[in-house]
């Protein structure tokens, strides 16, 4: 694909070299009959890789957009409109060597994943550790995977705890507890706790391979979708054909008219179907369309997902990252025995200053942001699974961890274990010399934007908001309650996703999914449209999506359904009135009524009229359920 692609590249950069020469010579006055070779090289040249794809793609569809674009390319130069005709051919050679490019960047996946997992394994063998190569390990083999190291297999914990961040497969935005006899999923990361793993797959069949595969595997089939002028050209070209040979053949032989009259009669019919007109008005709507989403920061890559959001019916969101911020943020503390919140924050920001676990990341972020001066020097000892011992200045003693692990430390934690966990988020206590002084809740919050972005979606008409995640099921129905979402899927791996949302487009036929992680790659490239949010985000996600908001305003995803609806209904009144020309000169054509020269300059005069009815488009603004721009383009317009 990347060689093919890039000798239609190269083939294009001439061309464009060819027919600028051409133009630059002519505007200055120079070389008048060199500049009609300069742009039959180039309309040669151009012309070459389309006639080469529509011979190739004939079996599967005889009449294809190349076989279009070569019977444009005889027209004009049948009728001597050599740089027209090399304008048209290197326009739409660039509208496909981007989405060729689009293609090979998905291919690049499996490197970009590379990063994700180690390259070698440490394995017990005979009461000793030996490294080898993660391709090379076995079922049953028993590996070690100590604290900040990914975990290479899918496997079971033989000995050790763990807390397992597994955001990277299903998203969850707080860390799991991990103990003998669980389940680990290669991909995911050991952040504390050695752990002795049994391996229970190979490497090639893992989970983070599988997620590959599966985004590989989506994206071919994504591939075949047919653009709006593939399909056009099935219908057109053949008519155009047999309409020119009915006029060359049936006067002659029906009523013994001349042959060299309706010949050429023919020949003006069939020039003037040349599809020059409405390639290139599909050409500048859909590049406008990009254009204007591009400045409202939504990179579409490509004019058949303008398309395909046009017809977008059910919309799925994943929830982490997504419908939240993805970051834990410190959203309640209460304080007992008479300390304040303050000093409780105070307290437990000294035992977390050094912590990796990312509940402790956001105490210590919080307790930095409210001015709180911690103690740097403090010695922490972190208890795998459970939380942090922590010894400050004059011998004090400082517990942090979840309310088990305080009483298992003798700390009096009342009636702590019957009230559970919050449904949006994790609480830790904190104890200070053998007494709970405090509670500390923190969340992931939703995005500002989500609510509105759902409300909007509905407005649409949209036929189902949904949300797929890989978080437990109270969290994921805390978050719908308040997004007022009435379906949700919780606790779902990769392809679980995508089994639901190929359940969801046997249902609806076009689906849009939103995410921003590894673990969304695959259904995003599965769905109708994958939309990737926040470009800063996680690499696979961007390149498997077919959409990527610049930004984290989700307000920007029904903007791009709306937006993807006002091109293509442009796009069809764009193709009437060029139909409808033509039909009244081919008609005007075959009677005689009209020359040749008429009918290509009409034919030109139509495309400005397209243009400049198409340009309006650069302001298209939308609507959201509030009233407000649903798209930050503010930040991005001219």
């Amino acid at each position: 694909m990347q060689k093919k692609s890039g000798k239609r590249l190269w083939l294009t950069v001439a061309a464009i070299l060819f027919l600028a020469i051409g133009v630059a010579l002519a505007m200055v006055g120079i070389g008048k009959n060199f500049n009609g070779i300069l742009y039959g090289l180039a309309l040669a040249i151009a012309t070459a890789p389309v006639s080469w794809a529509a011979i190739k793609h004939f079996k599967e569809n005889h009449f294809n957009a190349d076989l279009l674009m070569s019977i444009a390319a005889v027209g004009a130069a049948a009728i001597g409109a050599w740089a027209e005709g090399a304008a048209v051919l290197i326009l739409y050679n660039v509208a496909e060597n981007i989405e060729d490019y689009t293609v090979d960047r998905v291919r690049t996946i499996t490197e970009k994943t590379a990063s994700l997992l180690p390259k070698r394994a440490l394995v017990r063998k005979n009461g000793h550790l030996e490294e080898v190569q993660v391709q090379d390990l076995v079922v049953g083999e028993a590996i070690v995977v100590k604290p900040g190291w990914r975990i290479p297999v899918d496997g079971r914990i033989l000995s050790g705890s763990a807390s397992i961040d597994q955001s990277t497969i299903t998203g969850e935005s707080l860390p799991v507890e991990k103990a003998p006899g669980d389940e680990v999923l290669s991909g995911t990361l050991n952040l504390v706790g050695s752990l002795e793993i049994k391996v229970e797959r190979p490497f090639e069949d893992s989970t983070m391979n599988r997620i590959v595969r599966l985004v590989m595997e989506a994206r071919e089939r994504k591939a075949r979708i047919e653009r709006f002028v593939d399909r056009f050209s099935r219908r057109y070209t053949p008519a155009m054909i047999l309409l020119a040979i009915s006029v060359a053949l049936i006067p002659p032989i029906v009523l013994g008219a001349s042959f060299s009259t309706w010949i050429y009669r023919a020949l003006i019919v069939l020039i003037v179907a040349c599809p020059s007109a409405f390639i290139i008005g599909t050409q500048v709507t859909m590049l406008i369309g990009l254009t204007r989403a591009m400045w409202s920061g939504v990179l579409v890559k490509g004019g058949i997902y303008l398309e395909e959001l046009s017809r977008i019916r059910a919309v799925a969101f994943d929830k982490t990252g997504t419908l939240t911020s993805g970051i834990l943020k410190v959203s309640e503390i209460t304080s007992f025995d008479g300390f304040t919140k303050d000093e409780v924050l105070r307290v437990a920001g000294s035992a977390e200053s050094l912590s990796s676990h990312p509940i402790g990341i956001a105490i210590g972020n919080e307790a930095k942001a409210q001015g709180l001066s911690t103690n740097d020097q403090a010695e922490v000892k972190e208890i795998a699974g459970k939380g942090v011992r922590a010894t400050i200045k004059g011998g004090r003693t400082i517990l942090v961890g979840r309310p088990p692990f305080l009483k298992e430390n003798g700390i009096d934690i009342g009636s702590l274990l019957e009230t559970g966990q919050p449904s949006d988020g994790s609480t830790v206590a904190v104890a200070l010399d053998g007494k709970l002084v405090g509670l500390i809740t923190v969340t992931d919050e939703l995005r500002s934007s989500a609510k509105e972005t759902i409300e909007t979606l509905k407005a649409l008409g949209m036929e189902s908001v949904e949300m797929l995640t890989g978080d437990n099921d109270a969290t994921a129905k805390n978050v719908a309650e308040h997004l007022g979402m009435t379906n949700y899927h919780a606790a779902l791996l990769p392809e679980d996703k995508v089994q639901l949302t190929n359940r969801l487009k046997e249902k609806y036929g076009s689906v849009a999914m939103i995410g921003d992680g590894v673990n969304d790659a695959p259904v995003l490239a599965a769905s109708s449209v994958g939309i990737a949010i926040g470009t800063a985000g996680n690499d696979m996600a961007t390149e498997a999506a077919d959409v990527a908001l610049m930004g984290s305003d989700l307000r920007a995803v029904p903007y791009a359904i709306q937006l993807g609806r006002k091109v293509v209904g442009r796009l069809k009144i764009n193709m009437i009135m060029a139909l409808g020309f033509k039909f009244l000169v081919i008609v005007l054509g075959a009677l005689g009524l009209i020359p040749l020269w008429f009918a290509v300059v009409g034919d030109d005069g139509i495309t400005i009229v397209i243009i400049a009815l198409t340009l309006p488009l650069l302001n298209f603004k939308g609507i959201s359920a509030s009233g407000r721009n649903p798209a930050p383009i503010s930040n991005y317009s001219l």
